[in-house]
């Protein structure tokens, strides 16, 4: 004798109710009939999921078929039940109803365009909240968890989330901002947001800022605008009127000093990053997790205090320019030197060019300058200055000098800006200047010239090559130091600096054989420790003289007098 529906739907279990249902429903075709015998457990069902009987009824073909195909759509859902897609499209609305409440979620189609931008009616495609299923197989009623707020961390992961289910193509921009306005409005007694709320800001502009927020917290201090405003609107025309706006400064989060801007390394992108000010709104809440800007390591800054101490030779020429360069750099004396020159109309920046072979000791010059005035030192990496795309290399250049007028701006003592290997960039303008090349070169040198002439804070360059610099820099550089290989004297003293174990006799000969640099000799004293390491014992004398050897180039060293 063939089961009632009473006897075969077990009371403790609703995914019993769904197994049965989705059975019932293939090839169904939706009738009057199936309707009517299926009424008891899409009852059973609609009382857990707080829905109505078709909802259920769909739920349960969407569920069977998620087993199979994570993205379930239409055409899915009409092939189950034996009906033609139109049919099932009648009942769209009762599928809406489901997301909302977060038991179905939207997802990408599996044959779906790769850019995501599909809107067709082929792309409308579900799968089950993997928390709803959990809930049925507990026997338990799904309950839409309500989102705990108990600080602006948890309020801007929250926003966050909303913004991410709209990227994944859950939920639609409307329902976004609706869900995000709901949140901002139920916990609008946060201080934080009565700050926010003060400030003049548009729905959209509220919303970026919040995401800027939640990069910030993810480790991202700077992001791409163009990509920022895709996240809040579809329509091309405000996108384009949001990027115009906040690139050129006219906007809301310009004027209230919640963002900055500045070019990214890629074609006419953008970068954006939040000010200290609106750091200090997200964190102060919360001490554990505040994150001083000024803290944040940027890769092309070298703090003062991370310096080593190391002691430099001199001929005493460079020895003298050295010290006077010393003096100056320290904060007082600049400081005072700065104001003196404002108040007479004079500029107030330092350019100092740093030329000499390699070896010399130009780049540690600068780092022991840094280290003893406690300046740090904005590095300038060449290559990152040169660019494939016409026009982008100027742009470098010039982001270039306004990031260093910034960082000199927040910073309590003016950084260094630091060209090493300048000749890169600092080369002679071609005279021709026909190809775009050329052009571009040209463009470059006089966006430097223009720079140099307007400095206002501490640029060095060093080169080791001289007679490649285009001679229009001479005049831009108040100081110009020439380093050249260091005197039999200070060769001596490095050597016994650089390999303690060395006799005086011993340094002293090596000192007249090799007119070595202060950085070969280093390298020989690299290859000491290394000798020691391996072989628990320093080098003998002859090995030295095959490294000084290698380091010069020469078969013999040139002798002075006799050995002992």
């Amino acid at each position: 004798m063939k089961k009632t529906l009473q006897q075969e739907a077990p009371k403790s279990n609703p995914l019993s109710c769904v197994e049965i249902i989705a059975r019932m429903a293939s090839d169904s075709l939706l009738s009057e009939e199936f309707m009517k015998n299926v009424k008891f457990p899409a009852r059973k069902l609609a009382w857990y999921l707080e829905s109505n009987q078709m909802q259920a009824i769909l739920f349960s073909v969407i569920c069977n078929i998620n087993f199979s195909h994570r993205a379930v759509g239409i055409d899915r859902i009409a092939e189950w039940l034996g009906c033609t897609p139109i049919a099932v499209a009648m009942h769209v609305n009762e599928l809406e109803g489901l997301r909302r409440r977060n038991i179905l979620r939207k997802v990408p189609g599996e044959n779906q365009y790769e850019s995501g931008t599909d809107t067709s009616i082929a792309s409308i495609c579900y799968d089950i909240n993997p928390e709803v299923f959990e809930a049925l197989r507990m026997g338990e009623k799904f309950v839409k968890a309500k989102i705990c707020i108990r600080d602006n961390f948890e309020l801007i992961k929250a926003v966050a989330g909303f913004i991410q289910q709209r990227a994944e193509g859950q939920i639609d921009f409307k329902e976004m901002e609706r869900e995000i306005k709901y949140i901002l409005t139920e916990n609008s007694k946060m201080e934080f947001l009565k700050e926010l709320n003060r400030i003049l800001l548009t729905d959209k502009e509220r919303i970026l800022f919040l995401n800027l927020c939640d990069e910030y917290y993810g480790g991202c201090t700077t992001s791409n605008l163009p990509s920022m405003v895709k996240l809040v609107t579809s329509d091309k025309r405000e996108q384009m009127s949001m990027r115009h706006s906040i690139a050129s400064g006219y906007s809301g989060l310009n004027h209230s000093d919640l963002v900055e801007c500045g070019e990214a390394g890629f074609r006419n992108d953008i970068e954006i990053s939040l000010t200290d000010k609106a750091l200090g709104m997200i964190l102060k809440d919360d001490p554990k997790i505040v994150i001083d800007k000024k803290e944040i390591k940027m890769p092309d800054v070298m703090i003062s205090e991370a310096i080593q101490e190391k002691k430099l030779y001199f001929t005493p020429e460079v020895q003298e320019r050295y010290s006077e360069i010393s003096e100056l750099l320290l904060p007082a004396n600049y400081d005072k030197l700065v104001k003196r020159l404002r108040k007479n109309g004079m500029k107030t920046g330092f350019a100092m060019l740093f030329e000499g072979p390699p070896g010399t000791g130009k780049t540690e010059s600068v780092y022991q300058l840094a280290r003893l005035s406690g300046r740090n030192i904005f590095q300038v990496t060449i290559s990152s200055l040169k660019s494939k795309w016409y026009g982008d290399s100027e742009k470098l250049i010039k982001n270039l000098f306004d990031r260093y007028r910034k960082l000199a701006e927040k910073s309590e003592i003016i950084p260094l800006l630091l060209f090493n290997e300048a000749d890169g960039v600092f080369s002679t303008r071609k005279t021709k200047g026909d190809s775009s090349v050329d052009q571009t070169e040209n463009a470059i040198q006089n966006i430097i010239l223009q720079e140099l002439e307007d400095l206002t804070g501490i640029l060095i360059a060093t080169t080791n090559l001289m007679e490649n610099l285009d001679r229009a820099f001479d005049r831009r550089f108040m100081f110009k130091v020439h380093f050249g290989k260091p005197t039999t004297e200070a060769r001596f003293r490095i050597w016994q600096e650089k390999i303690p174990f060395l006799t005086d006799t011993a340094a002293l000969e090596l000192a007249e054989e090799y007119e070595l640099s202060g950085g070969q000799i280093d390298n020989i004293a690299r290859k000491c420790t290394m000798h020691r390491v391996l072989k628990g014992k320093s080098p003998v004398r002859m090995q030295i003289d095959s490294w000084c050897t290698e380091e010069t180039g020469v078969k013999e060293p040139k002798r002075i007098g006799y050995r002992i």
